[in-house]
């Protein structure tokens, strides 16, 4: 079924005017009539809210085709707290091992002593600053 056909036959079965699909839709009646004896075609913006409006998919309404079934819900919860637990154990084991618990505290410490002669190579250039120049004003 062509689109235009498709509209008449959506907008009968709602029991809806040309102008009362067109109020809903924000364009003229005229513009309905266009678009059911197949004169022009809805934009996309239109095409939307008129697969919205009357319940159906795009291909349905643009190609005729027929509504895919829904797929059966899938019941996740057990897998979901089964999946979890699972991961968890497998951080606890791989990950948090006391040997890379050791290496994160070595590169803590460090970070903190660069961190640290950074700071006393900035302060000990300042003071030499101050030393010369005097503050600054």
């Amino acid at each position: 079924m062509e689109f235009n056909n498709k509209l008449y036959e959506l907008r009968k079965q709602k029991g809806f005017s040309q102008e009362e699909l067109a109020n809903r839709l924000n364009v003229s009646r005229q513009t309905v009539s266009k678009w059911e004896v197949g004169d022009s075609a809805p934009d996309m913006e239109k095409l939307i809210a008129i697969s919205d409006l009357f319940g159906i998919s795009l291909d349905e309404l643009i190609l005729d085709k027929a509504p895919e079934p829904a797929p059966a819900p899938i019941e996740q919860a057990p897998a979901k707290s089964k999946l979890y637990s699972e991961i968890k154990t497998d951080i606890k084991e791989k990950v948090l091992t006391d040997s890379n618990r050791k290496k994160f505290k070595k590169g803590l410490k460090i970070a903190g002593i660069i961190l640290g002669a950074i700071l006393a190579a900035d302060l000990i250039s300042f003071v030499v600053y101050v030393a010369f120049n005097g503050l600054p004003k």
